[in-house]
């Protein structure tokens, strides 16, 4: 926006943040909204009790943690606990027997793999129970012993040379997304917010402008509420009023737009329209004002990147097939283990019929859990142990921008 006359440019001085006000206004169009040469009026609602002043130092306090014997947990959104870090050291150290059921494994995050292990186990002896009453009803128990497996064997012996490598790549994909998510799209956000603010902070230094670096601080962290709130799929824009990153009007106004994307990707337009008439009213450099569209853009690509990311999963058809196999190779690793099982009773050969067992249960599980570690990175930013800790991200991004500022 053009400011008008020497009468405004005073305005402004004395203001200290006229100007990012009228930008902001102009973004709010729709709302009842008046603006003079020394103040921006506004019709809101009054503040309640729940509502806090903006300050950028309480973003930067971490979420409530929790020292365990290998990890450390941090309390995330919605109140779930979620593994900020561990020490590898301790875990080796104490064995991955000894941390077994420390909060994240795959024995405690989840329990579909210890259910299909035990499903799968007790497939094996209602096999070998249900062989051998039959061969007792026959009379010819003996001839168990004798039972050629050697059909079956080859066939498990095939599928089981294919699905590690099938479930590998599966698993290599996963782990390669999540890993993208995390450095090519919310840390490409993260990065620009503080980018945008060292900009800020250099380009527009003087006091007059004090008020510009505050809003601009706000909309930042209202940028990553926002976006945390897409990935989500929860649209609660008064919760940023309460935490003063918005007002009441801006609010209003952002509660138009219905699609989630779409509202902290029009925050960025909104940094990025009041940065550069802040700096062309400063006369900035055009270099400077280059690179703050330039961090704006790369903003609103990685929350693009993110948006794809959740809406654009692996083939159904694929990861159907992946899951398929799995569940065939379990079930013929249960169907011969519980046969072998049966031929080693008429003899008394218990080694045989405990390495069956044990067999089938660490394949099964091994094989679950790693479809289960899958399908639980495969949103990370829900409520599981293993998902981001967005709450401690926000606090190191606060942390940053305030160092900026």
């Amino acid at each position: 926006q053009k400011l008008p006359s020497s009468e405004t440019e005073t305005s402004l001085e004395r203001g200290r943040g006229f100007l990012f006000m009228a930008a902001a206004a102009s973004y709010a169009r729709q709302a009842k909204r008046t603006v003079t040469s020394d103040k921006l009026e506004v019709a809101s609602t009054p503040v309640t009790e729940d509502d806090v002043t903006f300050d950028i130092k309480q973003h930067m306090q971490l979420p409530q943690q929790f020292k365990r014997s290998v990890a450390t947990e941090v309390v995330g959104e919605g109140g779930h606990h979620k593994i900020l870090r561990y020490d590898m050291k301790k875990m080796v150290q104490y064995t991955a027997c000894g941390t077994i059921l420390s909060k994240g494994t795959v024995f405690t995050m989840d329990n579909t793999a210890v259910k299909t292990t035990a499903v799968m186990i007790a497939l094996v002896g209602i096999i070998a129970l249900v062989l051998v009453i039959q061969q007792m009803a026959i009379g010819d128990f003996d001839s168990l012993a004798t039972l050629d497996l050697k059909p079956l064997e080859a066939l498990a012996s095939q599928v089981n040379a294919f699905v590690p490598l099938a479930l590998a790549l599966f698993v290599s994909i996963t782990l390669n997304r999540w890993w993208s998510l995390r450095t090519c799209a919310l840390a490409k956000v993260f990065d620009s917010l503080a980018n945008t603010c060292m900009l800020v902070a250099s380009e527009l230094s003087d006091d007059k402008w004090i008020d510009l670096r505050e809003g601009i601080m706000k909309y930042g962290m209202a940028s990553v509420e926002l976006l945390v709130q897409a990935a989500r799929e929860s649209g609660d824009v008064q919760h940023l009023v309460q935490l003063d990153l918005l007002t009441d009007v801006e609010a209003e106004f952002m509660a138009e737009y219905k699609q989630l994307w779409q509202r902290p990707m029009v925050i960025w337009a909104w940094i990025m329209h009041i940065i550069t008439n802040a700096m062309d009213h400063d006369k900035t450099p055009v270099p400077s004002r280059q690179a703050v569209i330039g961090q704006c853009l790369h903003a609103r690509d990685g929350m693009a990147t993110i948006n794809m990311h959740l809406d654009t999963q692996l083939p159904f058809a694929y990861v159907h097939l992946i899951t398929l196999l799995v569940n065939v190779q379990n079930l013929l690793m249960a169907v011969t283990s519980g046969l072998k099982l049966a031929t080693a009773i008429p003899g008394g050969n218990f080694f045989i019929i405990i390495q069956q067992v044990l067999t089938t249960g660490i394949i099964v599980f091994c094989y679950q859990a790693l479809l289960t570690i899958s399908y639980t990175i495969e949103d990370p930013f829900g409520d599981d142990v293993l998902d981001f800790p967005i709450r401690a991200y926000k606090a190191y991004v606060a942390s940053i921008v305030d160092a900026m500022m």
